[in-house]
């Protein structure tokens, strides 16, 4: 396997990054929301590689090497010696839930000898906790499920992904990794601090939460928030909440959208009726340890990388603000300067918490997945 990147900026136009691959076999595009959608982004890698599949995605920021960007192109370029890729794009439309894509999905995805499925997904009209589900209900085991949800700049308005063509609102796209010679690992890690007290959700409808300890989502929110309640839902990104699993995990969930007359808060995943939650605040350090411990955790000590692919949170990219470079460069420094390092600040990251464990919707989190053939 080997991987480059080519990136523009308004400033320099294209630049290429690592080795001059003839015949890569996918180019994945991470582009600011305002430059995705012009034509030269997708018509330029086309003429050049004619024959790759090319997936796109809007972001909140794009990652090469460790540098965050706006309003640029990203595009990781992989060519691959042992591995086959297909791509697959859905639209949400066609379905009538976010649950009913997923399992459109696994079975798109049941080819022989699939090892990995990159899910890339439109991010303000996806449930991602259903569409993860749907993915997973039929999944053999031993395949991994990561990626992340397209991200528009912290507007919440309309994300773009893209596959083999221009990008649209509400696409789902799914690169299916086949071989057995390719080796994924990933890991999430968040590092916020919970505060005050634990809380159960006594009413909720899937993503959207009613009432907690029976009083009203949305008003004890605003008291916990204070004087910045009246910048929601844009605050709500500094200030998620956390799932408290019976297992001990805490699964962190942001807050896509407020009703302020129903007194309710719409949230990127699902919201069970009887879970046990916390609110979360940011802690600086414990934020960028997180992506390095999530690096860490990646690490393989018999064979470096060739491409290492983030999906963190806009939250935290808000929240780190001037040091946010600094949860990149503790991943590059603990995996390794001669990888290609690409991602995206993103709506929501899929991950499985822990190596063995299976993928699930992350919020305000550094998703990693590594990539290389033996």
């Amino acid at each position: 396997m080997k991987a480059a990147q080519t990136h523009w900026t308004e400033t320099t136009g294209w630049k290429h990054f690592g080795p001059d691959l003839s015949t890569p076999q996918l180019i994945v595009v991470t582009a600011g929301i305002d430059i995705i959608s012009k034509p030269f982004v997708y018509d330029d890698l086309r003429a050049k590689y004619p024959d790759a599949q090319i997936v796109l995605l809007s972001t909140a920021g794009e990652i090469r090497g460790d540098m965050v960007f706006d309003n640029s192109v990203v595009a990781n370029i992989l060519q691959f010696d042992h591995t086959q890729i297909e791509c697959h794009s859905f639209q949400l439309q066609d379905f009538p839930n976010s649950y009913e894509c997923g399992k459109a999905i696994q079975a798109k995805c049941a080819i022989p000898n699939l090892a990995h499925i990159l899910l890339l997904s439109d991010g303000n009209l996806a449930n991602g906790d259903q569409l993860i589900s749907g993915v997973n209900e039929n999944l053999a085991p031993n395949v991994l499920v990561t990626g992340g949800l397209a991200g528009d700049a912290g507007r919440f308005s309309g994300t773009l992904v893209g596959c083999n063509g221009a990008p649209q609102i509400g696409k789902v796209v799914a690169v299916c990794f086949s071989g057995d010679r390719l080796r994924v690992r990933s890991s999430s890690k968040g590092g916020w601090d919970e505060f005050g007290p634990i809380r159960v959700i006594t009413e909720s409808e899937n993503n959207v939460l009613h009432t907690l300890d029976d009083q009203p989502a949305l008003g004890i929110y605003k008291k916990f928030l204070g004087d910045k309640a009246q910048n929601l839902p844009g605050s709500a990104l500094l200030f998620p909440i956390c799932i408290r699993r019976e297992n001990g995990e805490l699964l962190v969930r942001t807050i896509l959208n407020i009703d302020h007359e129903k007194e309710t808060m719409t949230f990127a995943g699902n919201v069970p009726k009887g879970s046990k939650v916390q609110f979360m605040m940011a802690n600086f350090d414990r934020l960028i340890d997180g992506a390095s411990d999530a690096a860490k955790d990646t690490f393989d000590s018999t064979k470096q990388p060739d491409w290492v692919f983030m999906v963190s949170c806009v939250g935290r990219k808000i929240v780190l603000a001037q040091r946010i470079d600094e949860e990149l460069e503790g991943v590059v420094d603990t995996l390794g300067k001669d990888a290609i390092y690409g991602g995206f600040y993103s709506n929501g990251e899929l991950s499985p918490v822990n190596q063995n464990g299976t993928c699930s919707l992350q919020n305000q989190t550094m998703t990693i997945t590594t990539y290389t053939e033996v």
